[in-house]
């Protein structure tokens, strides 16, 4: 959903005294840059920002209508960051491009700066949608040690003012950001991410504007900076970057008219819900009667309300088909998604939602933002930032969180994806209020190995493996999506030293219940048993590589629910063998009990028993916790490519 759709700016003819003298020239590459072969603070980035400044301010040329000036000049040290050369600008509806303009700078043999300008001819556009315009060009003459500079203004006639974001996947030396913003319109002006500021100089223009027949008016002026900026560098077990890259938000919070009136944007929590249902939801929320007639009888009358409640989400999550979009903000249509048996995330639930409702049970629509869409701000109403809507089902006081448009998981489960920090929950009639969404159940793989050595040296059993929670759902989806032929190749290519001869799955539709697989297996071994060899007793669904690696990682680690693993190894080992090594036992723990590894082998005659155990137990590590977390992982990897040596007795 686009902030800048309802933002449209009222125009007045006014004398304004300009702030483009603040925006940046063309020309200010040097020989020094062109010589620059590596970046010192970052000797693996394939380019740097050499400087970045963005100036908003109204433009006394076009009817105060805001223009923004950018500029970029960057250093291209290898082949990788070629694309850094092709740039596309967004535009929405009556946004215009004014004054593009690009050069690349490139050393030449006798030690001079070539200098080679973008041709108008090959400014491109293209539409993307009825509202999206988007403007394509690619600097010429590109290569390795080229300096590219390029600046372009936008002019906007809405009230929206894009994110400028600091931090991006290479390193800045300076990025800058100005802003001359008429007085009679407020911002809630919000810095995101774990970086500092190097410049905040927020001042008053008080001679900002002239207004014939009103006077001067004034202008609230903000300057921030940041230098020195590193890559952001993502990593295993994190929410969408949005919520980490150091950057500005502008959101829209009142604005005043020319005679004195004030329009407040959702200014309270009150005003965005009623915002949420008028809008959002299209008044699509009293359509109870209509499913009510739809519902089959039997659904209606069940007398237990749990039991109910369960009839009536599978009935909607087995009607529909979810044709994998999101939650918007365009004409939601209960009615018509029923009729097509399809629909978007916002159409199903909805229907979730009156359905419940028509089968007497108490429900709230509850609005949240997508871990890849950025977590949401408690701290003002900003209801763009919602992309997803769920259900709140009340039985016997119990909450229940539902969503219909997963086929994979069971009632009241959310999916991962929901698992973003605290949703709103919306109450019509009373006080909206926050929750926090838990995982309703737990999330937990049992592994179970039995395998014996035959004389003829080949090793051979059974694994059966035990799934529930998010595991569980996953696999299903995985399995409803091939055949068992197809499904098996799979198996086999991503465990190699693996060989099935049967296979079995139990309760792949039953979601209330864990998912079984049982394998009858034999395992390939790449060695001759004929005098010695040695058996990784991990030989499934082992950690082969850590999932962090960062020196330094300035965002928190994020495994979205807790989870637990056990493994259980038992071999045996024929007479005419015997075993000379063992793997060596470890217990780990991770502070404040946020974590837990043990590996235990005990040997018993011919027989080996291989236990590990893998307890992962709150879902966010703070980046005070990472070296822990990667030092936790290290030991893991350790332990699970420790070996069992068996020796043929002489």
């Amino acid at each position: 959903m686009k902030k800048i759709n309802l933002l449209i700016l009222l125009l007045f003819t006014t004398l304004i005294v300009a702030q483009k003298k603040k925006s940046s020239k063309m020309g200010q590459s040097t020989l020094e840059e062109l010589k620059m072969t590596v970046y010192e603070k970052d000797s693996t980035a394939s380019a740097v920002v050499l400087y970045e400044h963005a100036n908003r301010y109204p433009d006394n040329n076009k009817r105060e209508i805001p223009r923004t000036d950018y500029y970029f000049r960057i250093k291209i040290f290898n082949k990788a960051a070629f694309d850094k050369a092709n740039i596309a600008i967004n535009l929405y509806k009556e946004q215009k491009i004014l004054d593009v303009s690009a050069v690349t700078y490139n050393l030449t043999e006798i030690g001079t700066i070539e200098k080679t300008k973008l041709q108008e001819k090959d400014i491109f556009t293209t539409k993307e949608g009825k509202n999206w315009t988007v403007k394509k060009f690619t600097l010429p003459n590109i290569k390795e040690g080229s300096v590219i500079e390029y600046k372009y203004s936008v002019s906007s006639p809405y009230l929206g003012i894009d994110d400028w974001e600091f931090q991006s996947d290479i390193p800045k030396i300076k990025s800058d950001y100005d802003a001359s913003i008429l007085g009679n319109y407020k911002y809630n002006i919000k810095i995101v991410g774990f970086l500092k500021l190097n410049k905040d100089k927020p001042s008053v223009d008080k001679k900002c504007v002239y207004i014939d027949g009103l006077g001067e008016g004034a202008c609230a002026v903000y300057s921030y900076g940041m230098n020195n900026i590193p890559a952001f560098k993502e990593e295993d077990y994190m929410l969408s970057k949005k919520n980490y890259i150091s950057k500005l938000t502008f959101d829209l919070k009142s604005s005043t008219g020319y005679d004195g009136s004030i329009k407040n944007y959702a200014t309270t929590w009150k005003q965005a819900d009623k915002t949420l249902k008028d809008q959002f939801f299209n008044n699509q929320t009293s359509k109870k009667n209509y499913f009510k007639r739809r519902i089959p009888e039997t659904i209606l009358t069940t007398e237990n309300t749990l039991e109910r409640a369960k009839k009536v989400f599978n009935f909607i999550r087995n009607h529909y088909t979810w044709n994998d979009k999101n939650w918007t903000n365009e004409d939601a249509k209960v009615k018509e998604a029923f009729d097509d048996k399809s629909g978007d995330v916002g159409e199903i639930n909805l229907s979730l939602y009156n359905s419940l409702q028509a089968a007497d049970i108490k429900a709230n629509l509850v609005v949240l933002s997508t871990r890849n869409n950025g977590v949401t701000t408690k701290l003002f109403p900003v209801i763009y930032d919602y992309n997803y809507v769920i259900v709140k089902a009340i039985i016997d006081d119990k909450e229940y969180f539902l969503d219909a448009t997963d086929k994979f998981l069971p009632f009241g489960q959310v999916p991962i994806k929901a698992l973003n920090g605290e949703a709103r929950i919306i109450d019509f009639k009373g006080k909206s209020s926050w929750v926090g969404l838990q995982p309703k159940i737990k999330s937990s793989k049992n592994i179970t190995a039995k395998l014996s050595l035959s004389e003829d040296g080949e090793f051979s059993g059974n694994l059966i493996i035990r799934r529930s929670g998010y595991f569980a759902a996953n696999q299903r989806k995985k399995i409803s999506l091939t055949n068992e032929n197809d499904y098996l190749q799979d198996f086999e290519s991503k465990n190699p030293d693996l060989e099935v001869d049967e296979y079995k799955a139990v309760d792949t539709e039953n979601l209330e219940k864990p998912l079984l697989e049982i394998f009858k297996i034999k395992l390939i071994m790449d060695e001759d048993l004929a005098n010695k060899t040695r058996i990784n007793p991990i030989f499934f669904d082992r950690v082969k590589e850590n999932p962090f690696k960062l020196k330094e990682r300035n965002y928190p680690v994020d495994f979205a629910y807790p989870r637990k693993q056990n493994y259980l190894l038992n071999l045996e080992i024929p007479e005419g063998y015997t075993i000379t090594q063992l793997p060596e036992s470890k217990a780990i723990s991770l502070p404040n009990k946020a974590g837990s590894f043990i590996f235990k082998t005990i040997k018993k005659g011919n027989i080996v028993n291989v236990y590990l155990r893998l307890n992962i137990s709150k879902r966010i590590f703070q980046v005070s916790e990472y070296y822990a977390l990667k030092e936790f992982y290290k030991q893991i990897i350790i332990s699970e490519n420790s070996y069992i040596v068996i020796e043929k007795k002489p």
